[in-house]
């Protein structure tokens, strides 16, 4: 039996083709118009429709511990909730463990997640300064298929510049991406430590306590330590419009620099600091101003940007509001479901971006930055069955409600959208179609990448 979808609006490499999509065992087989079918196949009509590859959210955070437990969504309703807004694949983060090997943690994590994932999933794995690595770690990890390493410049499990050039030096060798959460620590602790002083530790202070300037220093560092050893860095959640700038001026310098932003940056500001249960709105970086939402869409258009990702770490309002300081409150907010409605709504539909830069974004950059790709983020012959079809004219009204992560808020609550996802297919098996969830049961994969 065969998955075919008819008369719609595929989105392909080469741009918007009317075509049908026919999927064989998980794998697409056919494009084209008119595809003979059987009365066995399954068989959905896009007429009128975008038929888009499965979007990949590159940057999400399900089940992972914090202070109070862990995070609201877990694996299974992490991907439940993704598969309501069109997400098919994600990467999630592997820690460290102690007393285990990175390849051990990482299979430890990988093992966590099967037989309760809906969809398809990767990791990135993290290299911190509490644990040791080697070029044999690293090595490890590339036979395995994985092909990126996350470092974070603040926090407590920071990697200080020192560790963070041995590790560029390494990954000079391996082929692997390391991807940055850039915020300079010197200058958080410094701030944290005069606003407590004048005892400014309110919610309504998380930006400023958490400035532009850290971004952007942490970001010039890490472009000269780049340049130095030559070797191409990734940034993710890009808040700032002065830090893609900078990212744009060392790519015409010649530096491989990649990035992503995520749509709180581009719809939110800081002013929800201000609102009552404004915890509600708190992640890191924090959110910033018109302007840099300004700059930050530019960055898209431009291809200064080339992913857009959620960095989803949901809480429920109750753990949100346990605590009511900048300094304690948990950093997170759910967004795996609303990633594609938002970003269609605000950037296709009002003439920030093209379709096809949109499903650059969302689907073909991360694959071929994470090394997912041709398996995943485009649709053509051989590629994996992973489909989604949005009504360009469908308008919903997000609120937490409706939504299927187990937060039961959204940062994005009354936000009107234009463009909905109808349909996720997952190596051709329908598991979210016109508002209901259809999958039994999880039957997501761990996909390995390719490693350049």
């Amino acid at each position: 039996m065969a998955t075919v979808i008819k008369n719609g609006n595929v989105v392909t490499e080469q741009g918007v083709i009317k075509s049908d999509v026919k999927i064989v065992n998980g794998v697409i087989t056919a494009l084209g118009v008119d595809l003979e079918t059987s009365k066995e196949d399954q068989v959905i009509d896009a007429s009128g429709k975008f038929v888009l590859p499965g979007v990949i959210d590159a940057h999400t955070h399900y089940n992972m511990a914090n202070q109070l437990g862990v995070t609201a969504d877990d694996v299974e309703s992490g991907s439940k909730s993704a598969a309501c807004g069109g997400v098919t694949t994600y990467i999630d983060f592997a820690s460290p463990l102690e007393g285990k090997s990175l390849l051990e943690s990482l299979l430890d994590k990988q093992a966590n997640a099967e037989g309760h994932s809906y969809l398809d999933y990767h990791y990135h794995m993290e290299i911190t300064g509490q644990h040791d690595f080697s070029l044999e770690d690293l090595q490890q990890l590339t036979r395995y298929g994985i092909s990126s390493l996350k470092v974070y410049t603040t926090y407590a499990d920071r990697l200080p510049d020192d560790q963070i050039k041995k590790l560029l030096a390494m990954v000079k060798e391996t082929g692997q991406l390391v991807i940055f959460h850039a915020e300079d620590d010197d200058l958080i602790v410094s701030f944290r430590e005069e606003f407590q002083k004048q005892n400014k530790t309110g919610v309504e202070y998380h930006a400023e306590s958490r400035p532009h300037i850290a971004e952007v220093k942490a970001v010039q560092n890490l472009l000269a330590m780049a340049k130095e050893i030559d070797v191409p860095i990734y940034i993710v959640h890009v808040s700032t419009g002065e830090a893609c700038q900078i990212m744009k001026k060392a790519q015409e310098e010649g530096q491989k620099v990649y990035g992503e932003t995520c749509p709180h940056y581009l719809l939110l500001t800081a002013d929800c600091y201000k609102k009552e249960q404004a915890q509600r709105y708190m992640m890191t970086p924090p959110l910033r101003t018109e302007k840099d939402q300004e700059l930050l869409w530019k960055g898209l258009q431009e291809g200064t940007l080339q992913c857009l990702t959620t960095d989803h770490c949901s809480y429920t309002v109750e753990q949100k509001l346990q605590f009511n300081t900048c300094f304690k409150a948990l950093n997170g907010i759910p967004g795996s479901e609303t990633l594609l409605p938002l970003t269609y709504s605000e950037g296709v539909a009002k003439g920030r971006l093209s379709i096809e830069q949109l499903v650059a974004c969302l689907a073909t950059n991360p694959a071929k930055l994470f090394g997912l790709y041709p398996q995943k983020g485009v649709i053509g012959v051989g590629s994996d069955g992973d489909i989604t079809i949005l009504d360009p004219e469908k308008e919903v009204i997000l609120t937490g409600e409706k939504l299927h992560s187990a937060a039961g808020y959204t940062p994005f609550e009354g936000i009107k959208v234009k463009g909905y996802p109808v349909a996720t297919i997952l190596r051709g098996n329908i598991i979210y179609q016109d508002g209901e969830f259809l999958a039994e049961k999880p039957q997501g994969r761990f996909v390995k990448a390719r490693v350049k």
